[in-house]
């Protein structure tokens, strides 16, 4: 490429070019624009220094190796805007991040093996707009020089081992658009200046050590889609101000330590689309169902692991959309509420390790879309309905609603035995078409109808008083 002296703009992306890019490109004096990203290029990071016109450089997604350097920034006498060098193999810190100067507008770095903590430098870099460095191995705290980054719109620093507090700075940076933090070990209580960022879209800090009580005003927050803080150590009454968050669609406030009931106000968030609140205290399950009908376009609703010894409800309605309900190890008693026949579209029903008891109400095998049902570690008697042969999910090979649902993105447990944390699925489309009655009181004869399930992935009937033979049609 030697005699392309002209050249501006060069966009290899995503073929399968290997090797080392150098010294190939070393005779594009006037490229201001490279993307060598999505090949498998190796070696070391090319020395940029004979490109002064560079202000766009991606390496991302390839196989470059060797301690991080900043010659590309360099190099540059017009001020790179744009330095992509994420998913690669580089090792060291940031030191020389200077070198790019004030012109830098997004620093991508994710996925990479970087390590140490961030040097005062990097806040130098008053223009930029993206910072993203998730997924390497930097350590220490934030600076409270975050603030000088005013122009920041993404920060994104998840999967690390950042610690401390996270700096009350934000009044400082009011047009952040995401904060990613998720995964590190950031501790002390969410920054109250969060709330002066009016164009937050994002807001996950979910797997931390973060405590306290919510004081954040979510009335300042409108644009809000995404909020994620489980995993964590919060305490108190749930946020009554996330109200306000009309366009929230993502809210997981699992693994907390949170208590009382859901705030009414809740039912004001109709675009709410995926809910957890597994793993606190939560009490009042009627009520939380009543306030909930209300959020016309909830799908995913997990409240495993809170209402300790309260009855399930059986006059719910307004829930028309739900695809996946989670009620697990809640200590629940009475039977099962046919009010569930009432969510035509639900997939994925778990009422594990409660306290139900009766029948296993024959109408289940009416809900078409169901693919995944867990009963088990229950008090259920009676024998195994043949109506569970009517399960269209898991016997029609013509059925496309066996895992469709979309995915919010966030992790959904299974939990199959009372020491384990539980089976992680990233999506629901990863659950096994499965049904669970294990650990009851269940007799009578295995149903040979049940062979008719040809979907079927996982039928655990163990741990009950079943009698007969094993029906040879289970063979299909």
């Amino acid at each position: 490429m030697s005699s392309l002296k002209q050249l501006e703009i060069l966009d290899l992306s995503h073929n399968s070019f290997s090797g080392p890019a150098w010294p190939a490109l070393s005779g594009l004096a006037s490229i201001q624009s490279l993307n060598l990203s999505g090949n498998g290029f190796s070696g070391e990071l090319p020395d940029f220094a004979n490109h002064p016109s560079l202000i766009a450089l991606n390496t991302s997604n390839n196989g470059f190796s060797g301690e991080l350097h900043f010659q590309s920034c360099n190099s540059s006498s017009v001020g790179l805007r744009v330095l992509d060098l994420s998913m690669n193999h580089l090792v060291g810190g940031l030191d020389g991040i200077e070198k790019c100067g004030k012109s830098l507008l997004q620093l991508h770095l994710e996925m990479n093996s970087l390590s140490g903590g961030l040097p005062e430098s990097l806040y130098l870099l008053s223009s930029l707009q993206q910072l993203s460095l998730s997924g390497n191995n930097f350590s220490g705290s934030l600076s409270q020089n975050l603030s000088n980054l005013s122009g920041l719109k993404n920060l994104l620093i998840s999967g690390n081992r950042f610690s401390g507090p996270i700096p009350d700075v934000f009044g400082s940076l009011p047009q952040l658009e995401q904060l990613a933090t998720h995964t590190n070990l950031f501790s002390g209580p969410i920054p109250s200046s969060l709330a002066l960022c009016p164009s937050l879209r994002l807001l996950d800090l979910r797997n931390n050590s973060l405590s306290g009580s919510i004081n954040l005003d979510f009335t300042r927050l409108p644009l809000l889609a995404t909020l994620d803080i489980a995993s964590n150590h919060f305490s108190g009454p749930l946020p009554d101000t996330l109200s306000g968050c009309l366009e929230l669609r993502i809210l997981s406030l699992a693994k907390n330590r949170f208590s009382g009931e859901v705030p009414a106000s809740y039912g004001k968030l109709r675009s709410l689309s995926f809910l957890s609140l597994s793993n606190n205290s939560i009490t009042n399950l009627s009520g939380a169902l009543s306030i909930l009908q209300q959020c016309n376009d909830l799908s995913t609703l997990i409240l495993a692991k809170n209402f300790r010894g309260e009855e399930l409800p059986g006059n719910i309605s307004g829930l028309n959309n739900l695809t996946v309900l989670g009620l697990g190890n809640c200590g629940l008693s009475g039977e099962v509420p046919p009010w569930m026949l009432n969510c035509p579209k639900l997939e994925v029903l778990d009422l594990s390790w409660n306290r139900l008891s009766g029948a296993i109400p024959s109408w289940i095998g009416k809900m078409a879309n169901l693919f995944y049902l867990d009963l088990s570690n229950n008090t259920l008697t009676g024998e195994i309905p043949k109506s569970l042969s009517e399960l269209g999910s898991l016997y029609s090979l013509n059925s496309n609603s066996l895992n469709t649902s979309s995915s919010s993105g966030i992790p959904l447990y299974v939990k199959r035995n009372q020491s384990s944390s539980g089976l992680q699925y990233n999506q629901v489309s990863n659950f096994p078409p499965s049904i669970y009655l294990s650990n009851n009181r269940i007799n009578g004869t295995i149903p040979p109808e049940i062979g008719r399930l040809i979907r079927l992935h996982v039928l655990d009937l163990s741990s009950n008083n079943i009698t007969g033979t094993i029906p040879s049609s289970l063979s299909g």
